[in-house]
C-alpha cells in the first residue's frame, strides 16, 4: 500500500509494518558551475568580484498532506512497536509454556516411579485390610449373638426375678401353713394326752366296779 501526497511518497508493508518515506522536493537543482564568474581565482585575476546569485523557488509543500502522511507513519511505527513487544511476549510464553509442559513431564515420571516403588506397599496394606475387615466382620458377628444371649440373660434375669417372688410368696404360705400344722398338731397332741389321762383314771373304776 502507498500514500502519496505532494512531497512524499509513503510506502507500508503489512507484515512486518514498515514504513518507508521518499522525500521528493519538486525545486530544481542549481548548477553553480554553469554561471559565469563560478571560480573566485578566475575572479580575482581580474576586475572586481561579483558574485552570481540564483533564485530558488520555495517547494511547495503540503502541509496537510505531510501531517497525514507522518501520521501513517507514527501509526506503522506504533504498530511495529506493538507487534516487536507481542514477538517478545508470545516467545516469553512460549518459553515458560515448554518449560512447564517439561515440569509437567518430569512430574508424571515421578509420580510414575512412586507408584511403582509403592506397589509391593500398596498391595501389603491390602492384603492386611482385606485380613482386618474379615477379622472385623467376625467380630460384629459375634458381638451380635453376644448381644442376643444377653438380651436372652436379660429376660432371664427378669423371669428369675418373677420366680424369686412367687418363691417368697411361697415360703411365706408355707411358713403359715407349718405353724397352722404345728399348732394342729399341738392341740392333737393335748387331746390326746387328755384322752390318755382320762382313759387311765376310767380304767381303775371299772376294774373297781
Amino acid at each position: 500500500m502507498s500514500i502519496h501526497s505532494a512531497d512524499y511518497v509513503i510506502f507500508t508493508d503489512d507484515d512486518p509494518p514498515l514504513a518507508f518515506v521518499v522525500a521528493r522536493l519538486r525545486s530544481a537543482f542549481v548548477d553553480l558551475t554553469s554561471s559565469p564568474c563560478s571560480s573566485p581565482r578566475s575572479a580575482a585575476r581580474g576586475g572586481p568580484i561579483t558574485v552570481s546569485t540564483v533564485e530558488l523557488a520555495d517547494p511547495s509543500l503540503d502541509l496537510a498532506g505531510v501531517r497525514a502522511s507522518l501520521s501513517a507513519l507514527q501509526q506503522a511505527i506504533d504498530q511495529t512497536e506493538a507487534l516487536r513487544e507481542l514477538r517478545s511476549d508470545h516467545e516469553v510464553l512460549r518459553r515458560k509454556f515448554l518449560a512447564t509442559r517439561r515440569r509437567a513431564e518430569d512430574l508424571d515420571r515421578q509420580l510414575v516411579d512412586a507408584a511403582e516403588a509403592a506397589s509391593p506397599f500398596v498391595l501389603f496394606c491390602q492384603r492386611k485390610y482385606e485380613v482386618v475387615h474379615h477379622q472385623l466382620e467376625s467380630t460384629r458377628t459375634e458381638l451380635a449373638e453376644c448381644l442376643n444371649a444377653l438380651q436372652e440373660r436379660l429376660d432371664n434375669s427378669r423371669e428369675l426375678e418373677a420366680c424369686r417372688l412367687r418363691y417368697h410368696d411361697l415360703q411365706l404360705r408355707y411358713n403359715e401353713a407349718v405353724s397352722e400344722f404345728q399348732d394342729w398338731i399341738s392341740s392333737l397332741e393335748a387331746q390326746l394326752a387328755a384322752a390318755s389321762s382320762f382313759s387311765l383314771i376310767a380304767r381303775p373304776i371299772q376294774l373297781a366296779a
